[in-house]
This record gives C-alpha cells, structure tokens and sequence, in this order.
C-alpha cells in the first residue's frame, strides 16, 4: 500500500469516534400490543438475540382510558393520574414491559396518540383517533399515570408481592409536526397568512406531561419530539417541517429572534433529556441522501438539527444541550408489498450504512428499527380493501422478517451492520470497512472479507489499523463492538465483515456491501457519505 493511502487510513480512522455506545431500538406494536401473550415473550427474546437494547411500546391514551368515546370525562372514582383507577386497560402495556425485562431489554414508552373524545377540544370523523388540541392537562394527569405506574415501585397486578418493572425513558406523543397524529397543524389567519399552530399545542401538552413525570420519577428521562423528518413542501398544507417546528416550539423566527404572539408570552425554555426524531430517508433514496428542504432533517442531515439545538441553546431558549435518539427508522420492501421499491437486499444494506451514519453523528444516542415482522394484509387495518389493491398494503412492510417468520436479508444487517466505501483524496484512494456487532457485550472478534468474482468465495483480508499499522484477519471490535479499518483500493469488489459467536466458535458472516463509485473525502478528514 502506497504512502499516500497509508496517510489516508491514518487520517480516517483517526477522526472517527472513539469508543462510542450508541443504543439501538425496536418498535413493533402490532406484535408486543397485539400479540397473543406467548408470542410477545417469544418476540421480546429475538429481539434481544438480534442485539437491540430498547423496545418502544405506545402507551395508547384512547385506548388505556376508560370510556374513550365519551363526550364527557368520566365521573370519580376514576382519577386520570391514578393508574389504578384505569381498570384493565393497562394490561397489554403490562406484558409487553414484563417481556421485555425478562428478555433482558430496557423499554422506551411513548405516551400519547391518540385522545380520548373527552379530552380533546373537537371531535374528529375518526372516533378512535382523536387528536385536535388534546387538553394539556388531561394529558399530563395520564402521562402522570404511566411515569407511576411504570416506576418501578408499582406492584404488578398479575403477580402480587412483585413489582411491574421501572420504565426510565419517556416521550410525551408522537410525531406531532404530522397531521396524523395532532390537529390542527396551521391556521389561516385573517391576513391570508397560514401559520403553524402544532408548536403551539405540543408545547403546551409537552410542558405538562414534562413536569407531571419528572413530579413522580425525577430521574427518568423525557425526550421532547418524536418528529417526522420531512413534511409537505407546501405552506398550510400536511404538517410542519421539523426545523419549522422546534424553532415555533422555542418561540423564535428563522433569524431566532422571539416570536410576538400570544401562545408565546411568558414564554419558558424548553426542558427534556434529549430530542427524538424520526430521521426517514427513504423519500430520498439511501440513507445518505439529503433533503433540498433545509427544514426537514433525513439521516444524511442531522447536522441540521444539532445547528439548531446548539443555536437555540446559545439564546437561552432550551434548558440544556439535547442530544439526538433516533427512535424509528425503517424501509419498506418488495416484496411482499409491489408497490415498494426497495428490495430486501436493498433494505439491508440501507440499514447497515444508515446505522454508519447514525454512528458517526457524535450526538447520535440511539438509533432505531421500525418494524421487527412485516404485517399481514389479511389481518392488517386494510383486510377488507381489495386483495392486492395499494389500500390492501396500507400496513407497513418494513420488518426484519416476513409476516410468516422468515427472515430477510436485513436480519442479518441489523445483527451485524457492515459499510465499505470507496475513498478519494487528491490523488489517494482506499477502502473503507466498517462493522458494529450488537449482539453481546464488550470486545469481539471479527474479520473482513471479500469475496472471488470468478469462485464467490469469500477470503479473510489484512487490513490497515491506527498508524498505519497493518492487522491480521482477525480483529477485536472496541467495548461498543464497533471496528473501523481501511484497505487498498484494487478496483471494485464486494466485501463483508463476519463475527466469531463466542458460545459455538462459528463464524458468523454479515450481509455484503459491493464497493464501485468513489466518496469524496474533504481535506479535514470527514467522509463525505452524502449525496445530494
């Protein structure tokens, strides 16, 4: 290898991240909410097996509450923060974190979508998906009533002697700049202007499930968001894009100077532990494709919103630096679904490099999997449309594993994400390789390979480590089980990374990554995985 490619090694893997423990979660309601019991037990290990550290459940307001149709609010005895008085409704909430603690996963709730009739302020033509101007206090009361509940000094029920398992991390809603899940999202005021309200709202029903939990668990951590990544282009329409809507959260214009209006009166920074979003790429393409609408923020520009949060923190309008939680992120395949595009191969491999990227943002926390099986349209909200038609594959097909249990190519990506990529500085030229291991816990050992075109074989590569240090095949990931490396560019090639599971001695490969067309790397050292 060349000098020059033995400097950009140097230089690569000198400023990626040290040792960084970025989390992983996976969210499939309609298995861990829906799920005959048996079968959320047995969900709740694969998922383990698979590596993930979190499960995130919705604690479903409309439908834990009693009398959710209601008009009125129900009389005494019931007590909105008293979760005892919600009669059974807390009972597949139950289950799923109970399966879940005994799998060895910590669990993230969201708390919210959608309202009861009761506590919204008009009704909607969907009676069980409520959600136009929640009551803040209402919300806060039943927010009160999960942060209890899941305290870790609630007893269980079910087992009596024993206590339902502490529930530490908190997001109060879902997505509430999308018009699916809050209303309204704009007003037309009297101006012929049309300005975003959402904010509004969510910052009113934020604040006070914010202060309801951290009243009843002050160490549990309530990340403020859930943000769609990307919203319609257009004004008045859809929902309100991400960057739109913090900065109407904080009060500010575009130039951050403070908003005049009403709702922000006496305003009070924003308090939480984190933001959470929901950085979709896949209206995009891959995941290192960026959006031209610089208020939404895809995977490829989460630099966008840690501008902002930097910003906003330099102008007193947030309480503390906020780092990110990716908490969904999926793509959908065909098949089973003809009127995706991504194929399952293709969503393997857009997960592996969208975990890369999430790795490489050092305020990346978390990073997400949306769903763990495909849903069966014949069981599915569509069952009834025509068999076949778009509104039939209404349902998301974003799984890991095809509604009958078989697994797809992304299994294997989400065990083991692996990114190769061809470099280019100047006249200097490599590979990149680069691999994380979720399963287990501490350092393990790897390898890279890359495969014979003319036999397919696959045969283990030396690769280059810090310094310019040649490593033997087998390598050590760091205590996160993350590796990266470099090696010469010799033309295209197809490459993978596989994994020595410790308990039997096997080697375990992961899915490949073909590496062809070059990335720019900028004179700093940042690799450039964007494409426009």
């Amino acid at each position: 290898m060349s000098i020059l490619a033995c400097t950009l090694a140097a230089l690569l893997i000198g400023t990626t991240p040290g040792v960084k423990y970025m989390n992983t979660v996976v969210q499939d309601d309609a298995v861990f909410l829906h799920a005959p019991f048996a079968e959320v037990d047995r969900a709740a290990k694969q998922v383990k097996a698979l590596g993930a550290d979190y499960l995130r459940v919705t604690a479903g307001w409309s439908v834990i509450a009693p009398q959710p149709k209601a008009v009125t609010r129900p009389a005494a005895p019931f007590d909105a923060a008293d979760p005892a008085t919600y009669g059974d409704g807390f009972r597949r909430l139950d289950k799923a974190v109970l399966a879940a603690a005994n799998a060895g996963l910590k669990v993230e709730i969201d708390i919210g979508f959608w309202a009861p009739r009761w506590a919204v302020a008009r009704a909607g033509h969907a009676v069980d998906r409520q959600r136009y101007k929640p009551d803040p206090t209402q919300f806060a009361a039943f927010a009160a009533a999960v942060a209890r509940r899941y305290s870790g000094a609630y007893g269980d029920p079910l087992h009596p002697g024993h206590n339902l398992p502490a529930v530490r991390m908190l997001i109060p809603w879902n997505e509430p700049n999308h018009p699916a899940f809050l209303l309204p999202q704009w007003q037309h005021t009297a101006s012929g202007q049309d300005r975003p309200v959402s904010a509004d709202i969510y910052r009113s029903m934020y604040l006070a499930a914010h202060d309801a939990i951290k009243a009843v668990a002050p160490a549990d951590q309530v990340l403020l968001g859930n943000l769609a990544s990307t919203t319609s282009d257009a004004v008045g329409h859809g929902g309100v894009a991400p960057l739109r809507f913090l900065r109407e959260m904080a009060c500010v214009d575009e130039k951050l100077a403070p908003l005049q209006t009403p709702e922000c009166a006496n305003y009070r920074p924003l308090p939480a532990d984190g933001i959470a979003l929901h950085p979709y790429s896949n209206h995009f393409g891959s995941p290192a494709s960026t959006s031209p609408q610089p208020d939404d923020v895809p995977l490829a520009d989460t630099d966008r919103l840690t501008a902002l949060i930097g910003a906003l923190k330099a102008h007193g309008r947030i309480t503390s630096w906020w780092p990110l939680y990716d908490t969904e992120y999926g793509y959908e395949t065909s098949p089973p679904d003809p009127f995706q595009t991504t194929t399952p191969m293709q969503q393997a491999q857009y997960l592996s490099q969208a975990s890369f990227l999430a790795w490489q943002d050092p305020n990346t926390r978390m990073f997400a999997q949306f769903e763990l099986r495909d849903v069966d349209p014949r069981t599915g909200r569509r069952a009834a449309a025509a068999a076949g038609s778009k509104a039939y594959w209404a349902d998301y097909q974003s799984g890991l594993y095809y509604d009958d249990g078989r697994a797809k190519p992304a299994a294997t990506a989400f065990q083991l994400p692996f990114w190769a990529e061809h470099l280019v500085r100047g006249d200097d030229q490599g590979v990149l390789l680069w691999g994380m291991v979720r399963p287990g816990r501490g350092r393990r050992v790897v390898r890279f390979e890359r495969q014979d075109p003319a036999s397919g074989k696959w045969y283990p590569i030396h690769t280059l480590g810090l310094a310019c240090l040649p490593r033997q095949p087998e390598l050590l990931t760091d205590g996160a089980g993350v590796i990266t490396s470099f090696t010469a560019w010799s033309g295209p090639a197809t490459y993978r990374m596989s994994w020595l599971r410790s308990d039997d001695d096997t080697w375990v490969p992961g899915a490949p990554i073909a590496v062809d067309a070059p990335t720019p790397v900028a004179a700093g050292g940042r690799l450039q995985t964007r494409s426009p």
